[in-house]
């Protein structure tokens, strides 16, 4: 049907179509003999490729398939399988992508004389259809690395976070719980040591066995041998005449977590070295050892690399129990989690003691704006108190104050509040108000965090807009 509409055609035409056709501007033609030699090449094909047609005249598709100018021949294809070949690929020439489709003309006994590839360049597609593999695949990673720690690191619902900083601790401490080696999670108290050691466990291939743990500080050092290792009946004077297992023993096939581990006194802390090169135990009064299988977890606060200078921790148990790191921020290295934090913990306390309170605007800015030395336990404990004191459904700023006692904000002093009355009164407008205002704020927190960088992480805003306007202000920064 299409030769006899070409045919209807005047003659006239048959040269200046085939001439538009070929010379198409949006699809490329290359035209080879029947062993696979280039005889034309049209413009585009070069605007397609990136390759000047001096390349492709006169060799064979072979040969510039093996040169590597494309990743594959659609004419030797066709030549090999006598049929229309249909393909994509990539030219060397800025990794350029295009469809190909390939065409055997034959002639009366079936013998390829040529084959007419077409061209059309599909980079811009490539490219848009991996920028959105790409974000489909960057958005499924959070979405599963928010469900994992979410339901499997964090069954407790305790973790609460939105720092960066806190987040590379978490992700760290995911990687690290598949690994069955020791951790030392190091930080300051109260900033949620524990909960790191939570996540270890749970996350780990002994998360089904016992977790086990044991504060050093807690126990007195006299009861502490015994309690750690255990004893058999009748080894002293006042011990149970059954004996006692080792809390150490109990751990066997889960995980123990030694809390404060610097506060374990000199003599115990050789005792536990050697059950930890041995994975053996021996019971105070025992003669027998007892096999123990156990992943062990430590946390301390103290400066472990300065009591072995000092002779009061040993070098060759730190370096047991160092195999890896995790150091846990204080609150003041996240003060974004402050909000977030405080929210969780009203909460909580509302469940606890069956309120619905909520926080006064003012009163939960006070909160966020101050530094908590005890970090987030000391948080916790205030959330709970404006719960437990407050007398309305409101908690005040007064409520706050009085919870908090001794903290005050971390940017109270020379806050610009005295001035702020007297430039209303003589007619500032709004705009120079909030830049004076916003100078002050930059000013603080430059003296604080030094950096710029810094500084963009705590006021959750980017690098750029923190440079920029510390330029406007005139605000020097490190």
């Amino acid at each position: 049907m299409e030769k006899n509409m070409l045919e209807n055609l005047p003659e006239d035409l048959h040269s200046i179509l085939l001439d538009e056709l070929v010379q198409n501007p949006f699809m490329g033609v290359n035209i080879t003999n029947g062993e696979g030699r280039v005889l034309f090449l049209n413009k585009t094909h070069y605007k397609i490729t990136g390759h000047p047609p001096e390349l492709y005249i006169g060799r064979t598709m072979k040969e510039i398939t093996d040169d590597g100018l494309i990743s594959e021949s659609a004419t030797l294809i066709t030549l090999s399988t006598k049929q229309p070949t249909y393909m994509s690929q990539i030219s060397s020439h800025k990794n350029r992508f295009f469809q190909v489709t390939a065409i055997p003309v034959t002639d009366s006994t079936g013998t390829i004389k040529y084959v007419i590839n077409y061209l059309i360049e599909v980079s811009d597609l490539v490219e848009l259809r991996n920028q959105l593999n790409d974000a489909y695949s960057h958005n499924q990673e959070l979405m599963n690395n928010n469900e994992l720690l979410r339901k499997k690191l964090n069954r407790s619902g305790e973790l609460v976070y939105q720092s960066t900083v806190m987040q590379n601790v978490v992700e760290a401490a995911a990687k690290v719980a598949e690994h069955d080696v020791s951790v030392l999670i190091t930080g300051p108290s109260g900033s949620g040591k524990e909960m790191i050691a939570n996540l270890l466990h749970s996350h780990s291939s002994r998360s089904n066995a016992p977790f086990v743990k044991i504060n050093c500080a807690a126990i007195p050092e006299q009861l502490l041998e015994s309690e750690l290792f255990g004893y058999e009946p009748g080894a002293f004077t006042g011990g149970n005449p059954k004996g006692k297992k080792a809390l150490i023993e109990s751990a066997h096939t889960g995980t123990l977590l030694l809390d404060e581990i610097g506060e374990l006194p000199l003599n115990l802390q050789s005792k536990l070295l050697r059950v930890l090169q041995n994975h053996k135990l021996r019971h105070i009064g025992g003669n027998k050892d007892i096999d123990v299988d156990f992943r062990l977890i430590t946390s301390t606060n103290a400066d472990l690399k300065g009591m072995i200078l000092q002779k009061t921790f040993r070098e060759d148990l730190y370096y047991r129990l160092n195999v890896i790191e995790l150091k846990v921020p204080g609150l003041e290295e996240r003060r974004e989690d402050i909000v977030v934090l405080i929210n969780h913990f009203l909460t909580i306390s509302n469940a606890k003691h069956n309120t619905t309170k909520t926080y006064q605007k003012e009163a939960l800015h006070y909160l966020t704006s101050c530094n908590y030395p005890g970090n987030v336990r000391e948080l916790q404990n205030i959330v709970e108190r404006t719960v437990v004191m407050s007398s309305g459904v409101i908690i005040t700023l007064a409520d706050a104050q009085l919870a908090a006692g001794h903290l005050r904000p971390i940017f109270q002093e020379n806050l610009p509040t005295d001035t702020l009355f007297t430039d209303i009164e003589n007619g500032k407008c709004l705009k120079d108000l909030v830049a004076e205002y916003e100078k002050w704020v930059l000013g603080q927190f430059q003296k604080k965090y030094k950096s710029g960088a810094k500084m963009a992480e705590a006021l959750q805003t980017d690098q750029s807009t923190i440079s920029r306007k510390l330029t406007r202000y005139h605000i020097s920064s490190d």
